[in-house]
């Protein structure tokens, strides 16, 4: 199991000296079901076991909080790990406030993919839509006035991602040599990264501008050209990102747009993701609504490797009971008009009581031929078809959760 010592037992001292402190937690108990053997023959069924603790309260004048999170797989040991997810401090001011510690910070207004969103680095191994983010050590300095938020960043620590091993699932078709990271910064996980953005609305318009420097969160996996030991070597190169996000709500309607621009390595490049969402309030004379939503996703690298979503677009429905149980549903797909891809997705939630709840998940991925575990397969694949070794892993995943 992976862990960062240092967190741990400094959370540990935290929370035992701190007895007096709000503390809740919850377990989650999952399950996944694949369709079909994987590549490599991997099993059709996976389970695990989650824990997260949190614990917040006051000290030295300020508020702090601690989120320890953990999960045991019983198949994949890159996915057993352990994470402290927050462990902050945070004083507020007058018109401005601190935060320092390990913190996660969200930038981003679409639904189908979040390109803004660059402070955390990604827990590759807790699920494919990528929406589980690392605690990032930071110091976080943030102004509010009348004309807008400004918050700065300083992230004196990089977390390299992680990725599932070729025994677990959903896995890439070679293991990624994680340790053998490359960094194009001589002062590696050490580089100071910055951080700037400015936010703020005018009536029903929501707008924010964003800039990143230091070491990009999304590495390049390069092929170490090993036929005998096969693996992708992350190589994790210095950017400059500048964002845009911005959010208007016109009645029923809410559009959505947020673009990026991006150097790094390579030439300078942009995309952007930008839609709406139209809500039916009341669907049939009921207490349930309905979301309509569509986004195109563009980038302008196209069929780089490293490009998930160059010209596809986005469908997707929620669907909102507003009943007691809170129950909910999300079904969406992404639709690649070029190569024919298609990936759908079903998110489903619903409160059994006031401590348990139950998560679902389904992922169907389909539009090419299924990839196969010969050497001249795996290592001639066309760079457009961004989904080829997925199309072995559509899956069910369910969770049971009970909250402490």
């Amino acid at each position: 199991m992976r862990f960062d010592k240092g967190l741990v037992l400094g959370t540990l001292l935290v929370i035992s000296t701190n007895l007096s402190a709000s503390v809740e937690g919850e377990l989650g108990l999952e399950w996944r079901g694949f369709s079909e053997p994987g590549l490599y023959g991997q099993d059709q069924s996976q389970s695990s076991v989650r824990a997260e603790l949190g614990v917040d309260g006051e000290t030295l004048g300020g508020d702090y909080e601690i989120l320890v999170f953990g999960r045991y797989d019983h198949e994949d040991d890159e996915r057993s790990h352990a994470d402290i997810r927050e462990a902050s401090w945070t004083f507020v001011g007058d018109e401005w406030s601190l935060k320092a510690g390990v913190s996660k910070v969200f930038w981003g207004v679409t639904e189908s993919f979040h390109l803004v969103d660059i402070v955390n680095q990604t827990d590759g191994v807790e699920n494919i839509d990528g929406e589980d983010k690392l605690g990032q050590p930071m110091v976080k300095l943030s102004s509010e006035k009348g004309w807008g938020t400004v918050d700065l960043f300083w992230l004196p620590y990089f977390r390299e991602r992680t990725f599932n091993s070729t025994d677990g699932r959903v896995a890439l078709p070679i293991k990624v040599a994680v340790d053998d990271a490359v960094y194009e910064s001589s002062a590696e996980d050490r580089h100071s990264d910055v951080a700037i953005r400015y936010s703020h609305y005018i009536d029903e318009l929501e707008f924010a501008v964003s800039h990143f420097s230091g070491t990009g969160r999304d590495p390049i996996l390069a092929f170490n050209q090993s036929i005998t030991s096969p693996a992708f070597v992350p190589l994790y190169e210095q950017v400059d990102q500048t964002g845009l996000e911005l959010q208007y709500i016109y009645e029923s309607w809410l559009l959505k747009f947020e673009g990026i621009t991006n150097k790094g390595v390579g030439r300078r490049y942009s995309a952007a993701v930008a839609g709406f969402e139209y809500t039916q309030v009341g669907l049939f004379e009921s207490f349930a609504d309905l979301g309509w939503i569509v986004e195109y996703l563009f980038d302008d690298r196209k069929d780089a490797q490293s490009v998930s979503f160059e010209q596809d677009v986005f469908l997707g429905w929620r669907y909102a009971f507003n009943d007691a149980d809170s129950s909910e549903i999300l079904l969406g797909g992404i639709f690649d008009p070029k190569t024919e891809e298609k990936v759908y997705s079903l998110e489903a939630s619903q409160r059994l009581s006031n401590n348990w709840k139950v998560l679902m998940q389904a992922w169907v991925f389909d539009g090419l031929p299924k990839l196969t575990n010969t050497p001249a397969d795996i290592f001639s694949q066309d760079p457009s078809q961004k989904t080829r070794f997925l199309q072995t892993e559509d899956h069910v995943q369910v969770e049971l959760v009970t909250y402490f």
